[in-house]
This record gives structure tokens, C-alpha cells and sequence, in this order.
């Protein structure tokens, strides 16, 4: 999709007659599952479904097994006594699950992992593959975790595209063997089946050398000085990832990210003495770790200028085929040219981006989408809607070119703690929504609907409804030890008054405090982030796209209480780069943000109750590539705990006043209660 089309796209729907703004409603967009059936807690949400009326089976204690012997299958070995740990209970009645493995039981396109799963008086599972029963059996675990009970009915389901994956950047920030194996199973109770591996980065090689040990030389490392992946340890995680069903692509980021190698030898990766260095690199990565268990290896090649370019590309593919593998690298105007004969990963924000990326013609060769948006990037609202609505490879389902989707976890700066990383990147909520479109597909261009979201009465509005409160399910079971920074947003409605000069605000303010809305020009927003314009990094999104800073927008909404007193929301006025750490700061005592925003509840002004550490600080107008300097939590507000905010009994009117002032700023709202409605309906607690 041309970026500058979909700019004049969005500002032409937006604008009505009259000048009144309207939300993004005539899109059209088409959900591609069965809205009225996906009443479970299943994500992805299967293809085929079709539910026995309510008929139930009672909750079980216990499963067996009947039909083969699963010793010689791995995968389903594995998932089967993962899920038998899980059904252990009292009260239940012990469940048989018979197993079929028949090379033409499915349709030809559904073969390689769909499945086809029977719940009734005599449950069975059918796959041509053993990827298929595999992923037949985590569609058993999630429906036996959402509930006591299992729906009768029938699911036939296979992927849209032949890959779902994630990326870990381990050459950053180091992860240890058994927190990347946490993540592993996690990953593939989503049915996620690649583990991008990025290995090695600035600070370090992360990986055992044999001819070089002055690579694992703490002296010329800059950040976590004594942690190597031995040879065994990544052998150990790819078996780990293979009986997951997860296949590992590891990537050797050169000849840019290199600055490790410049301190341990003293001159460029890419000269004449480099390259023979870097030919013993790979020669030794591939003799210790098989083909078998990592046929692809992705070589970087991003972000770097050298003048012999395409040598160093011919030199690494040739040198990667010699061991029977494919290379594999990264696609954008910033990176070296690619290979013909490699994989190329699609990246990348911003409209140059974006206009050289998600175009379905100008996917040549095999392909890997990841320009959908960084998690270091994005807040957890965005980021989940853009993954939701937005196509891999810009296509409704993958082909021998188009492969699918990876989602790029960047914490880019030093983490003292690496636990943060999930929470501070969103990675269980990304994940979530990737490996649901990745997995589904879809029929409908999306691409211009997280910017703003549609109407209730819309079927985008509805299914990304029924999504975010399948996934709150999925919180509250599969990844409730795990940090989650989502909460369903759809329930709240905003009267958006359109951006005013802020030189020029106080008469606006004066008439948003009396209601007088015949007098302003106003919209309706759906949803409980609004996006009014984000940062150049990721391309100016947002509902008032071509507005400058320079300029207010109030936003008015209605939040019922079922008693008076404080009550806890998610509050946030701006989404911090976790990279460049561009943003507004931390707000001064008293103050909700350093940009000048201001909340009245019930006509009254609210201050900011929250005391802060680091008060005042932490502004930052331009980029500042300190990646040195730990992120705070206090810099990230989905992190964080609940706001508290006065209400009274029944209706309370809400008023946030945003100021933009810089480009810096992610200029948008978060209010999401976290609280029962007046109506005794969940306000997205967590238990």
C-alpha cells in the first residue's frame, strides 16, 4: 500500500460534509471468522466452526489417549503431558481423546498443520501431520482452560500463512536458556511456529567461539559482560523450540551492529582481514549446529553503508549455501542489498517504510513481513490493533513468496531487569494479535483502521470486540504469571473536539466546560486509546493526522459507577520510544504530564495523585540514542499501577484537555477504568 494514497485516504474519510469530522465507519472491512461462533476463548479463533447448539461435556480430571502410540512423536508427546498436568482436578470424569494420523484426511491446503478436532460422546483428533495434531491438541488445552465445561461441536482449522513468529533480541539484551524456553511454550499455545533468535548485536557476540575466544572476552563487551550461549545451550533451545513445533532462525547481525568485533580485532568486519574472520564464523556456527535443526540463518545486513556491499552479501550466501542453508536478511532502503538467493525480512516504519514494504507486487522473492510496528515502538493499544487489522505481506493469505508474519521485540536500551522486557514491549498482547491474523488471515484491507477505530455497528468494531475480550480470557489463564498490558478499550465512547491552536484554547476550554458542543466542531471515537497523531517513527498516525504541534484537543467521555469514591483507571498521555526515549517525560507533581494536560471529572479540575521518583524528568524533544541509561518504569504508564480518580455514584463526565506540543510526542489519550460499571459489568478487572 502507497503510504501518501493511504495519508490523503484517511484524511478524505475523516473529513465530512460541512467539515465535520467522522470516524473511519466506511471502511467495509469484513471480519474473516464467524463473529456469531467465536464465543470461546480461542486464539487464534479456528476457521471452521461449528458449535453442537449447548451441548456440554461435563469438566474433566483427566484425558487419555487411544488410536496410536505418540512415543515416536515428539510434538505430540510433548503437548499431551503438558496438557495432562494441566487437567489434573477434582470432581471430573477422565475424558478419551482418539488420535488419527491419515496423510489425506484434510483438504490439500490444510494439510501441513490444520487438523480436525471432534468434541462429543467420542472426542477425536485427525492431521495429516503431526505439526496438525499438535496444534489440534493446544486448541483442546486453551478450550479446556477457558472453562470447567468443553462445547460440543466440530473445528476444522488450518493457517493462513505458513509462518507466525516472533523475534527475541538477545544480542542486546541476553536472556537466559530458561526464560527463552517459557517463552517458547507460551508462544506455542498460540500456535506461533518461529523463534527469530537475534543473537548478536553492538554490545557483544553472544555465542561460544572455539577459533576466536577474544569474542567472549568480557574486555570488549558493553553490556552483560559474562553471558555466552554455548554451542549445547542453542542446540538444547532448538530441540526445546522442534518439539513446540517452533522452528529456530538464528541471526549473526553483520557487518553493521559490530562494534564488538572493531574492539576484539581492531579493524571492520567487512575488509579484506574481516571477511576471512567472518567465513571461519560461519563455517564454526555450522558445523556445531545441523542443518536440521536451523536450515535458515539470517545474516543481518541492516543499518550499515559499506563500499563493497554486494561482495560482502555475495561473500556470506555463498559461504551459508556451502553448509546447506538459506540465507536470510533484512529489507529496507537502510540495509545492504539482498541476496538473491535469500529470505528477505520486510521492516520498517514511517512512509518510506511503509510504501516499500507492504505491497503485495513488490514481494519478488520469499518473504517475511515485520513492518506492521516494533513493540518498542508502539503503546499495547496500537500495537495490538495494527497487528489485528493489518495483513501480512499485505495479502488475505500466504503463497510460496509471501511466508508470513514476525513480530520484532527491540528493547534496544539496557534492561537491568530482564523480566521487564514482556511488560515494558507488550510481547504477550502483540503476540496474541499476530499469531491471530497471521493464522486466520483475512480477506479485507485493514491498514487504516487502528489509526481510528470505526463504530459500534461496524463489523471491524465487533470482531475486534470479540478479539480483545477472547484474549482478556486468555490473560486470565494461559498468561496470568506473565506481565499483560492489554485491557478490552471498546466500551468507551469520546466526543472528540477537533484541534484548536493552543494560543487560542481558553475559549474552546471555556465552552467544552458548559457543554456548549453546537458551538465546537466535534467527532465520535470509539475506543479507550485515541490516537490523535504518534511520532515520526512510526509515520504520523493517528486521527488528525496533518495537525502540528501547536495545538489542543479535548476529549469528553462518560464512565458509570456503581458507588462514590476513588477508582482505579490505566492513565496515559503519551507512548515513550524505548529506543530513542523520545517523549515527553515524567510528569511534575501535581501534573498529568509535561505537556500540559489536564483532567476535569464532574466539573471539577483533578490533579495527578501519583508522587513520582524522577518528577520533572526524563523530557526528551529530539532523539537521544543513550542506550545505556536503564528504562524506568516510572517512564512507562501500562506498567504502572491504577490511577485513582473520584467519582460519584452513576454517571460522571470526564474531560481531558491534550495539548501537542512537539514531534516528540505521542499525542493521544489513554482512560481505561479498571472498575464495575453502574450496570455491574467488568471493568477489565484482572481476576
Amino acid at each position: 500500500m502507497n503510504y501518501k494514497w493511504l495519508k490523503g485516504f484517511i484524511v478524505a474519510l475523516m473529513v465530512g460534509a460541512g467539515g465535520v469530522i467522522a470516524p473511519a465507519e466506511a471502511t467495509g472491512w469484513v471480519s474473516p471468522i464467524d463473529l456469531k461462533s467465536a464465543d470461546k476463548a480461542l486464539i487464534p479463533f479456528p476457521r471452521e466452526v461449528r458449535w453442537s447448539g449447548k451441548q456440554v461435556l461435563p469438566a474433566v480430571s483427566s484425558w487419555q489417549l487411544e488410536g496410536m502410540d505418540v512415543s515416536g512423536l515428539p510434538m505430540v508427546r510433548t503437548a499431551w503431558e503438558a496438557f495432562q498436568k494441566e487437567c489434573r482436578r477434582e470432581g471430573g470424569v477422565s475424558m478419551v481423546l482418539r488420535l488419527v494420523l491419515d496423510a489425506d484426511a484434510l483438504p490439500e491446503a490444510a494439510r501441513p498443520e490444520g487438523y480436525k478436532l471432534i468434541l462429543g460422546d467420542e472426542p477425536s483428533l485427525t492431521a495429516a501431520t503431526e505439526a496438525g495434531l499438535f496444534n489440534g491438541i493446544q486448541t483442546l488445552r486453551q478450550l479446556q482452560a477457558s472453562g470447567k465445561s468443553l462445547p460440543c461441536g466440530e473445528i476444522t482449522d488450518w493457517p493462513a500463512f505458513a509462518c507466525r513468529g516472533y523475534m527475541q533480541d538477545c544480542g542486546r539484551n541476553f536472556r537466559s536458556v530458561e526464560r527463552l524456553k517459557k517463552e517458547l511454550d507460551l508462544a506455542s499455545r498460540l500456535k506461533v511456529n518461529l523463534f527469530h533468535w537475534h543473537l548478536t548485536d553492538y554490545p557483544a557476540w553472544h555465542i561460544q567461539c572455539k577459533a576466536y575466544p577474544e569474542l567472549n572476552d568480557p574486555r570488549h563487551r558493553t553490556r552483560d559482560k559474562n553471558d555466552t550461549y554455548t554451542y549445547e545451550q542453542i542446540r538444547e533451545v532448538c530441540r526445546y523450540a522442534a518439539e513446540r513445533n517452533i522452528r529456530v532462525i538464528p541471526e549473526l547481525d553483520m557487518p553493521g551492529h559490530s562494534a564488538y568485533f572493531d574492539r576484539a580485532f581492531g579493524f571492520k568486519m567487512h575488509s579484506e582481514k574481516g571477511m576471512k574472520i567472518v567465513g571461519e564464523l560461519l563455517d564454526e556456527f555450522c558445523r556445531e549446529i545441523p542443518a536440521e535443526m536451523c536450515p535458515i540463518i539470517h545474516f543481518g545486513a541492516d543499518e550499515v553503508r559499506i563500499p563493497n556491499a554486494p561482495q560482502f552479501v555475495d561473500f556470506v550466501t555463498r559461504k551459508l549455501q556451502s553448509h546447506g542453508r538459506t540465507p536470510m536478511q533484512w529489507a529496507s532502503s537502510r540495509d545492504l542489498p539482498v541476496g538473491d538467493s535469500s529470505i528477505e525480512q520486510r521492516w520498517g516504519e514511517g512512509a518510506d517504510m511503509v510504501a516499500k514494504s507492504i505491497i503485495p507486487e513488490r514481494i519478488v522473492r520469499k518473504a517475511f513481513d515485520s513492518t506492521m510496528g516494533y513493540t518498542n515502538l508502539l503503546d499495547p493499544a496500537m500495537l495490538v490493533r495494527r497487528y489485528f487489522f493489518m495483513r501480512p505481506c499485505g495479502s488475505a493469505k500466504g503463497d510460496a513468496l509471501k511466508l508470513g508474519s514476525i513480530m520484532c521485540i527491540w528493547p534496544d536500551g539496557k534492561v537491568d531487569d530482564k523480566d521487564n522486557i514482556p511488560g515494558m514491549c507488550s510481547m504477550w498482547p502483540g503476540m496474541c494479535a499476530m499469531a491471530e491474523r497471521a493464522w486466520v488471515g483475512g480477506g479485507s484491507d485493514g491498514d487504516a483502521l487502528p489509526l481510528d477505530m470505526p463504530g459500534p455497528d461496524t463489523e471491524a468494531h465487533k470482531a475486534y470486540s470479540n478479539f480483545e475480550h477472547r484474549m482478556n480470557a486468555l490473560r486470565k489463564s494461559i498468561f496470568k504469571d506473565e506481565p499483560f498490558p492489554f485491557w478490552p478499550e471498546s466500551r468507551i465512547e469520546w466526543t472528540v473536539v477537533s484541534p484548536v491552536p493552543t494560543a487560542q484554547a481558553e475559549q474552546t476550554r471555556q465552552k467544552v466546560l458548559r457543554g456548549e458542543w453546537e458551538q465546537l466542531k466535534t467527532r465520535k471515537a470509539y475506543c479507550a486509546n485515541l490516537y490523535f497523531r504518534t511520532r515520526p517513527d512510526t509515520g504520523y498516525l493517528g486521527m488528525f493526522m496533518g495537525t502540528k504541534p501547536g495545538n489542543t484537543v479535548w476529549a469528553v467521555t462518560t464512565i458509570s459507577s456503581r458507588s462514590a469514591g476513588d477508582k482505579p483507571f490505566m492513565i496515559g498521555f503519551d507512548a515513550p520510544a524505548r529506543s530513542n526515549r523520545r517523549w515527553t517525560g515524567v510528569p511534575r507533581a501535581g501534573e498529568w504530564s509535561q505537556a500540559g494536560t489536564r483532567i476535569w471529572v464532574n466539573g471539577q479540575e483533578v490533579k495527578n495523585p501519583r508522587q513520582y521518583r524522577l518528577a520533572g524528568q526524563k523530557a526528551l524533544k529530539g532523539n537521544k540514542w543513550n542506550f545505556e541509561e536503564p528504562l524506568d518504569k516510572e517512564e512507562i504508564w501500562w506498567v504502572q499501577e491504577p490511577t485513582m480518580l473520584p467519582l460519584q455514584k452513576g454517571a460522571n463526565t470526564i474531560i481531558i484537555e491534550q495539548p501537542y506540543v512537539g514531534e516528540h510526542q505521542s499525542w493521544g489519550v489513554s482512560l481505561i477504568p479498571l472498575f464495575k460499571d453502574a450496570a455491574g459489568k467488568s471493568r477489565n478487572l484482572r481476576k
